[in-house]
């Protein structure tokens, strides 16, 4: 006689119990769940969008709830397969529920380059975002769920079975979701061409859609060669001083041209560099508003203007063609690599180099970086392009990109959660991190005043801007097209040693009054190209800012 006994509690905690559910009634529950509970950014967006009357736009509001949820499912039902479903689904589950609130909280739409932007994202600003409400969040939304699926027993059928089972499905599903969406096609494909960034902020369609896109565009990178540019690039005239030349160019990270003292900010945020002679231009824009995508766009030959991101991802950069007339480059890094703009060339860890009282524990302050400028100047003697990658002004924690003494601002948030802190103290905070940007510039610029056995100058651009809480958007990586100026206006000025100007006479009252006309990212490239009269076909002299101002 075969006696049955009960599972043990660790057998039960794996899934082995009495009843159960297929892959498939599993796929649907998570869809129900996900559209229920995890989309409201979503549908509040939807509603936003309709100008009708209550019942046109709760019957628009509906059909897209009945589509959404069944692409949700139809997703979800192919992602599920056999005994490793119910994990797969908790692991959906973390991801969507943490997707959710840095969407509620920050205004985050996950396309791919805030994907890529979050992948390439370091440990130490990672860190920063795990706070107290965000676990609240993940506790709230998180848990009955991972432990419901925790303990279900997953009932499988065979390969052919759960086969046709899913193509059944998927044709259903597909048939409801295309009925519901023909009931409003005029004002769903309306909606749809005029508010494209809905689709980025469906969860976890948005997120699953940009990942398996970017693991696409990855495996084609690695497999693709990097192209020359500028092979054709000469010097035509060499400095006239006979002196070295060294151009630092900083790459600062989310600083906003609105909070910007040189650019006419209420705020004296920038009072060490308003003495420094520096040319500020007051109306710059960035090509991207998050990192992943600024910073490769800045050093590119076709820049915004000619925006082409697997162009600009598989091709050198202004490094590699400045290199190419001889002039030494090294990218010193106090934050998360190049991006490959530096493919091939000189790169530093700025904590390499970095005093003990510049750094602390998961980071340092950017003065780390003039550790490794100043060894980098000393230890060659020809001509040089260094580029200092700031850590900046990155939120949340902005408190901690400042030391104590730079809180200025008060009261100043102090926490990376910024849903503990009043909009005017998350100001606070980041106007004290600028004030210590200003004194790092200027110390960056007097490091370089003391080499007057060189030609020196300096450019400095912030990769992108910010957002602090203006209309409840945080942070930034925001399309493009929907993001606000504060997260697509950035400061721009540019420094140049009087052995610089002995060089060139003309240039500094001819980029003065240029100063006073809009910039762009775009002008990095050609405007480097002009300083040192580097002649190649690649040169566009229309976006050269200092193209009348030789001779």
């Amino acid at each position: 006689m075969q006696i049955k006994t009960s599972p043990s509690p660790t057998r039960a905690f794996l899934g082995v119990l009495p009843w159960g559910m297929s892959p498939e009634l599993l796929a649907f529950g998570l869809s129900i769940y996900f559209s229920f509970f995890l989309n409201d950014i979503l549908w509040n967006d939807l509603l936003k969008t309709q100008t009708g009357t209550a019942t046109s736009r709760w019957a628009f509001f509906w059909a897209v709830y009945v589509a959404v949820t069944a692409l949700q499912f139809l997703i979800i039902n192919l992602m599920l397969w056999g005994r490793f479903s119910k994990w797969l689904a908790i692991l959906l589950v973390v991801a969507t529920v943490l997707a959710d609130y840095y969407a509620e909280t920050y205004g985050v739409h996950f396309d791919t380059t805030m994907l890529r932007n979050i992948f390439t994202t370091n440990p130490a600003e990672a860190k920063e975002l795990l706070t107290s409400s965000m676990l609240f969040h993940f506790l709230k939304y998180a848990t009955l769920p991972i432990i419901a699926i925790a303990f279900l027993k997953i009932r499988t059928s065979s390969a052919i079975k759960t086969i046709a089972k899913k193509l059944a499905l998927t044709l259903i599903v597909l048939v409801l979701a295309l009925g519901s969406l023909l009931s409003q096609f005029k004002n769903f494909s309306s909606t749809m061409r005029n508010h494209k960034e809905i689709r980025h902020v469906v969860l976890p369609t948005s997120f699953l859609f940009s990942s398996a896109k970017i693991a696409f565009q990855s495996t084609a990178e690695v497999n693709k060669k990097i192209k020359p540019i500028g092979n054709d690039a000469v010097r035509n005239q060499v400095s006239k001083t006979k002196k070295p030349e060294i151009l630092v160019i900083v790459v600062g990270e989310t600083v906003r041209a609105a909070n910007w003292g040189l650019s006419g900010y209420v705020r004296d945020t920038t009072p060490l560099l308003a003495q420094q002679k520096v040319h500020n231009f007051p109306y710059a824009t960035s090509c991207g508003t998050n990192t992943e995508t600024s910073v490769p766009c800045i050093f590119s030959e076709g820049g915004k203007h000619h925006y082409d991101e697997k162009k600009i991802r598989s091709s050198e950069s202004l490094l590699h063609v400045v290199n190419k007339v001889g002039f030494g480059v090294t990218w010193i890094d106090n934050q998360s690599g190049c991006k490959g703009v530096c493919a091939g060339l000189g790169f530093v860890d700025a904590k390499l180099h970095a005093a003990t009282k510049n750094c602390f524990d998961g980071g340092c302050y950017d003065n780390a970086l003039l550790d490794s400028l100043e060894w980098q100047i000393d230890h060659n003697s020809g001509n040089q392009v260094i580029v200092l990658h700031q850590l900046g002004n990155h939120g949340p924690a902005y408190h901690a990109r400042y030391p104590k003494e730079f809180e200025k601002y008060q009261p100043a948030c102090n926490t990376s959660d910024l849903s503990k802190c009043s909009q005017q103290e998350i100001v606070n905070a980041y106007d004290n991190s600028i004030r210590y940007t200003d004194a790092f510039l200027s110390k960056t610029i007097d490091q370089l005043k003391k080499h007057k056995e060189k030609s020196t100058s300096l450019i400095y651009m912030s990769d992108h801007g910010e957002s602090l809480g203006e209309n409840g958007i945080y942070l930034h990586g925001l399309p493009y097209s929907i993001a606000p100026k504060t997260q697509t206006q950035v400061p721009f000025f540019m420094w140049l040693s009087d052995n610089y100007k002995l060089d060139h006479p003309k240039i500094d009252d001819c980029v003065a009054e240029l100063s006073k006309k809009p910039a762009h990212h775009d002008n990095l490239f050609h405007t480097v190209l002009g300083m040192f009269d580097i002649k190649t076909s690649i040169y566009d002299r229309s976006f050269d800012l200092t193209e009348r101002c030789h001779g």
